[in-house]
């Protein structure tokens, strides 16, 4: 295979030289962009050894060289085998093995594959695409484990769902309890086989207290990507710091869910890394793994104030990537498996993303001269200018409520033009409102953070099932994780409003393009044109090129 850093595999070659313990690449000069090589990947040049007509690249990292196995000598596959065949089985899509499932259930090919995988860790990571059945691996891994008591950590929003997958897919004999914790007056059951409870509740003292009474054979944690710092009070509830014990220290075996490991950047996937398998980072500080694989560097410089002529200082900082092949070895080969929609689900429509320019109203207008104001960079979103700093959230919203007609009209006409069903997304409870009353004669069900759990899925049935109703209005967050039924019906997203976070805005998407999808689906973000709408979705979709490299990109 042949990657995106244009190498010729049969040109280049990868040797191994014992003596020095060095794995060498020598590339013929003018065959691919040597900087890409050695950034995205992570090798060094060597000035002695190089000559006009051949560039020699090195290092002793075997998860760096491991990127070149297509163009490795004998003597480097030998070296290198034990971490291919690992790394390979990250991504296996195929299995002969059995998995202990209901009668009526049967797991994808691809979801047998995971079970083993994870089942040869100690603990590990299930990063499938959103849409591919993660909830199911999880507990089917505990049916193989014969695991007399699990439990599950997960966002409030979806644990009545892990109630249903669990009764749906666990083999433990019937009747077995579900003790889903849903207040800290509830307390913790000391013995049921599976107790849920959410993130919050399980940073809460007393229910955290009863919790580490308990042992476990099983912690699964949802929703991964929620732990992406080391220091909040979920990630100390679960893996300890700042003087809190663990919660994972009283299980078993550790699983995590997440299909977005890094949301942003490879720093954010540090804190999985170290607390599922830190040898697989070489129990690197996160300080000196941020320097190695995403480093960053604060600067200043001059501005002048474009309205008051006031010279003021800027903080920015330049963020990089690097060893993105490297990073993506170590946690494939150590506790990550992850397979992506177009190799598993073959018959799977594609996704298209699509910015869609709003007229420019006297509202569109007013909100992007504030945001101009506000001198954000799109590349770091940082607030430059001293006097303004906490003012994004307001222009955000004005914004928003700008657009908020303009998108309900452009919905109208969707629908009028024959789109049955609608998915339409916002952030802000004021612009939901809007849209709600817009909107309301074509039939809207709505969920947001205020929906208790046990209406939501009644409300996407509503949507599914009532053809009179051609709209299902939700906040990001609330509806963009664990959400199932809407593709069904459903193939066309339209964003009234975004998130900064690209994750959040991909997790969206995914409630669309999943298992089940029949069309193509299409994404469409409705965007005032020159604005830092505009420019922070370009950027994502930049962003989503990065996430690919580090996780997911065959580099040759």
């Amino acid at each position: 295979m042949v990657s995106n850093l244009s190498l010729a595999v049969a040109q280049v070659l990868l040797d191994y030289i014992p003596k020095t313990g060095a794995f060498v690449l020598r590339v013929p000069r003018g065959e691919g962009d040597l900087k890409a090589l050695m950034t995205q990947v992570g090798l060094d040049f060597s000035e002695p050894d190089s000559t006009p007509a051949e560039a020699i690249l090195f290092t002793r990292e075997p998860c760096a060289a491991l990127c070149f196995w297509d163009c490795a000598t004998p003597a480097a596959r030998k070296v290198l085998g034990d971490l291919n065949d690992a790394v390979e089985r990250s991504w296996a899509i195929s299995s002969r093995g059995h998995i202990r499932v209901p009668d009526d259930k049967e797991l994808w090919p691809f979801q047998t594959a995971g079970v083993e995988y994870a089942l040869r860790q100690r603990n590990s990571l299930i990063g499938d695409q959103p849409g591919l059945g993660k909830t199911p691996q999880a507990i089917c891994i505990a049916n193989e484990m014969v695991a007399k008591r699990v439990l599950v950590v997960c966002p409030a929003n979806i644990r009545l769902q892990w109630i249903a997958q669990i009764k749906a897919w666990s083999v433990m004999r019937k009747p077995f309890l579900i003790y889903p914790v849903t207040s800290a007056r509830m307390g913790v059951h000391p013995s049921a086989p599976w107790t849920i409870v959410s993130y919050d509740l399980a940073r809460n003292p007393a229910i955290h207290h009863a919790l580490l009474e308990g042992h476990y054979d099983l912690l699964i944690i949802d929703e991964g990507h929620y732990l992406k710092t080391t220091d909040t009070g979920r990630t100390r509830a679960l893996f300890g710091g700042g003087g809190v014990a663990p919660l994972a220290a009283k299980a078993e075996q550790v699983v995590v869910l997440t299909g977005t490991p890094l949301p942003n950047r490879p720093r954010e996937c540090y804190t999985l890394a170290r607390a599922l398998c830190w040898e697989s980072i070489d129990w690197l500080s996160e300080e000196k793994f941020k320097l190695r694989f995403n480093p960053s560097i604060t600067q200043t410089r001059e501005k002048v104030h474009p309205e008051t002529g006031n010279i003021y200082q800027v903080r920015f900082v330049d963020e990089r990537t690097g060893r993105l092949g490297e990073l993506q070895n170590r946690l494939r080969s150590s506790f990550m498996v992850r397979r992506l929609k177009k190799d598993v689900l073959t018959q799977l429509p594609s996704v298209m993303h699509e910015i869609v320019h709003v007229e420019e109203t006297a509202g569109v207008r007013k909100a992007r001269e504030a945001e101009d104001l506000l001198h954000i960079d799109p590349d770091k979103l940082e607030f430059n200018a001293p006097d303004v700093i906490g003012m994004w959230p307001v222009v955000r919203r004005q914004m928003g409520e700008a657009i908020a007609p303009l998108a309900a009209d452009y919905v109208d006409t969707l629908v009028d033009g024959g789109v049955d069903k609608v998915v339409l997304f916002a952030w802000h409870i004021s612009v939901l409102d809007i849209l709600e009353t817009s909107l309301a004669q074509l039939g809207v069900v709505r969920v947001d953070g205020s929906t208790p759990m046990h209406a939501r899925q009644k409300r996407v049935d509503e949507f599914r099932d009532n053809p009179a109703c051609h709209i299902f209005l939700g906040n990001m967050l609330a509806i963009g994780v664990g959400l199932d039924g809407l593709q069904d019906v459903a193939s066309h997203a339209v964003f009234a409003e975004y998130s900064t976070v690209p994750g959040d805005n991909q997790q969206a998407i995914d409630r669309l393009h999943r298992i089940g999808q029949k069309s193509n689906v299409l994404a469409q973000f409705l965007l005032a044109p020159n604005s830092l709408g505009e420019r922070i979705i370009e950027k994502w979709l930049t962003k989503l090129q990065t996430i690919h490299a580090s996780l997911d990109k065959e580099y040759v």
